[in-house]
């Protein structure tokens, strides 16, 4: 895979990133640093993790996944939101998977009251300061590429408070640059304001809400996510409800669009091919899944072509949804 100077760190990184949402629904510590390893082997080199993911445990797993690599990866984690004080604790934490692993039903309502215990919009430099610091050691780094405020709102993105703590840490040399994400109507607002820490923005674009050409022509970095989530559903099932038109873009980009995998190939390839200029993170907690990404992120799943024919097809097809809607 093609390592690039995208992030302003003194290590190349790559265009496709790992994120560590999905590293925790895995139960074992070992298979959780297999994943991150399958990765790393598989030529990717960006990593985004927080002190939310796992509460603090995707953090850790990734600084024992670190050793001997730090000088050849990128990472990006942020600050602002922290779990609750009682799931930091990390022998909690593991007791707590382990009885879910025997209780898989209890999962989402558990996750939901987490969240909803969970301290959000902990945006003072002294938080932000802890937080570091933690993270910093849960990584077992002396620095972090790019540090992001979580979910702020225009007033935190814009604290003079703030911006002089993240200054100060650039010139230390504990953060090596700084942004926020989070969700897109923030992130459109604070890119339209220009704040010092909208240089680097995260935030959803994919085929169906494409967002990146707006952010960019605001001035900002664009590190981009969800690019399957809310998307290969809503396109498979019209392809599905559509066997005449799915044989007609089979035909037009030569693929077979039931075959597995050929769909969420399509949409990451054309993710990459929007942000071509940033990051394009993706996440799973399957290594056949996650070389795949890589085979994309490669050049080698499918020309240029085919994915500016699928683009085009995506653009027909969201307008005969419109035209359904209306």
């Amino acid at each position: 895979m093609q390592l690039s100077n995208i992030l302003p760190s003194s290590c190349p990184t790559t265009q496709l990133g790992y994120g560590t949402t999905s590293l925790m629904a895995v139960q074992r510590s070992e298979e959780r640093l297999a994943l991150l390893e399958c990765a790393y082997d598989s030529g990717i080199h960006h990593f985004d993790t927080a002190p939310y993911y796992g509460y603090g445990e995707a953090e850790r797993v990734m600084g024992e996944f670190l050793r001997g690599k730090r000088d050849q990866v990128t990472i990006t984690t942020k600050f602002g939101i922290q779990p609750p004080s009682v799931v930091r604790n990390r022998f909690v934490n593991q007791l707590a998977r382990k009885i879910l692993g025997f209780a898989p039903s209890l999962r989402a309502m558990l996750s939901r009251k987490a969240q909803s215990l969970s301290k959000s919009g902990a945006f003072s430099a002294e938080a932000a300061r802890t937080s570091l610091e933690q993270s910093l050691k849960s990584l077992r780094t002396d620095h972090i590429d790019l540090y992001l405020l979580h979910e702020p709102t225009s007033r935190d993105a814009g604290s003079p408070e703030i911006l002089d703590f993240l200054e100060e840490e650039v010139r230390r040399g504990t953060i090596l640059a700084y942004g926020c994400g989070g969700e897109f109507p923030m992130i459109r607002e604070l890119a339209q304001a220009g704040l010092p820490t909208s240089r680097w923005l995260q935030f959803e674009d994919n085929i169906l809400a494409p967002h990146v050409s707006e952010i960019r022509a605001l001035g900002a970095n664009c590190i981009t996510y969800r690019t399957f989530l809310k998307v290969l559903p809503v396109v498979s099932g019209w392809l599905d409800a559509n066997p005449r038109i799915r044989s007609e873009w089979e035909s037009r980009i030569s693929m077979n669009l039931s075959e597995k995998g050929a769909l969420p190939a399509l949409l990451l390839g054309q993710s990459m091919r929007s942000n071509h200029e940033g990051i394009v993170l993706f996440s799973s907690s399957r290594c056949d899944r996650i070389r795949d990404a890589a085979s994309v992120a490669d050049g080698n799943a499918f020309s240029q072509d085919q994915v500016q024919g699928f683009s085009d097809l995506m653009a027909s097809m969201k307008k005969e949804i419109s035209r359904d809607t209306d």
